[in-house]
């Protein structure tokens, strides 16, 4: 067989397997718009059909294969839903597929994938602005009238004022509660989609271990080390709420505010994953776990935010290199 031959033979066999793939993630599209509650699951899976595709071809069958995927949404949900759809999702598909393709590292492959589903759901969101009547003006839409509905149950029941801060009436109560949403809605959305990011790798890497593909392995979660440069985006967020405040400019205070939220679950899990390490390495003392435990349940607010500090400043101080070193040491 001449080698030409071979090319017309995995030519016909990519275009066959991208349109296959394609209609699968269609079909996972389709239901994730039209029925929400299997969208939550949908999701987690939609990206390896077009992870296969670039992991069996090339990143080229896999654009071609994201392509085809909106045309057959656009055709059965409308072209609006299939560009916010790919927006959103296409992008993380694709990294995803490039970075088990070239074996990137774990660490690498998510901070690449959670960072592209924080620019697509900004984009989304940016677009949906744009547009009357797309879903994510519809949610929070439902999400304000599910909330009022929940505080009028309260009401009813009479336990409103239990939870009322003093000097607040219930109207001021939920006029803040509904304006702290709103400020923070971007950065929930966008912090929930790389949560998703996240378990779209997880999924996506046992998959292709199950088909026999070959995948980095993934570090212990207490040696999860956050590179440095992570923490200029937390610096741009500061800088731009104290400079709101200052130059009382609220569009800089509501930006600084979403970029913090966001970086929230990111040091968080850091600082977790540090707290593991200390554990799991005998570093803690006894009286030390006890206190660990006893802040948790008994002061659980402080305990968490001092979490979130720690894994601010893990990156810089790299505090995992300083008790190995000292171990040696010793």
């Amino acid at each position: 067989m001449s080698n030409q031959d071979r090319k017309n033979i995995t030519s016909v066999q990519a275009l066959t397997e991208g349109a296959l793939m394609a209609a699968l993630a269609s079909l996972l599209g389709i239901i994730g718009i039209y029925i929400p509650v299997l969208g939550m699951i949908t999701g987690l899976v939609w990206t390896i059909p077009i992870i296969l595709l670039i992991m069996r071809h090339n990143m080229k069958v896999g654009i071609m294969g994201l392509v085809v995927t909106g045309l057959l949404i656009a055709m059965l949900a409308g072209p609006v839903q299939s560009i916010l759809f790919l927006v959103n999702m296409g992008g993380m598909a694709l990294i995803y597929g490039y970075c088990f393709k070239n074996k990137l590292s774990p660490l690498k492959a998510l901070l690449f994938g959670t960072l592209t589903a924080a620019v697509s759901t900004a984009a989304t969101i940016a677009l949906s602005a744009f547009v009357a009547n797309l879903p994510l003006t519809q949610m929070i839409t439902d999400m304000k009238m599910a909330i009022n509905e929940g505080f009028k149950v309260y009401e009813s029941m009479g336990i409103m004022e239990n939870i009322l801060p003093k000097g607040v009436t219930a109207e001021q109560y939920k006029e803040q509660f509904f304006h702290l949403m709103e400020t923070l809605l971007p950065g929930i959305f966008i912090a929930a989609s790389m949560g998703t990011a996240f378990i779209n790798y997880l999924v996506a890497r046992e998959f292709l271990k199950r088909l026999r593909y070959t995948v980095p392995e993934m570090p212990m979660f207490r040696d999860w080390h956050l590179p440095w440069q992570i923490v200029w985006g937390v610096i741009l967020g500061l800088t731009l709420f104290l400079s709101g405040r200052f130059l009382e400019q609220d569009i800089f205070i509501l930006i600084g505010q979403n970029i913090l939220y966001i970086y929230y679950p990111i040091l968080l899990v850091s600082g977790v994953s540090l707290l593991v390490f200390l554990w799991k390495n005998n570093i803690l003392t006894g009286f030390m776990r006890v206190l660990v435990v006893m802040s948790a349940f008994l002061f659980s607010a402080i305990f968490f935010m001092a979490l979130i500090m720690v894994g601010l400043f893990d990156p810089l101080f790299d505090y995992r290199r300083f008790f190995r070193e000292k171990k040696t040491g010793e």
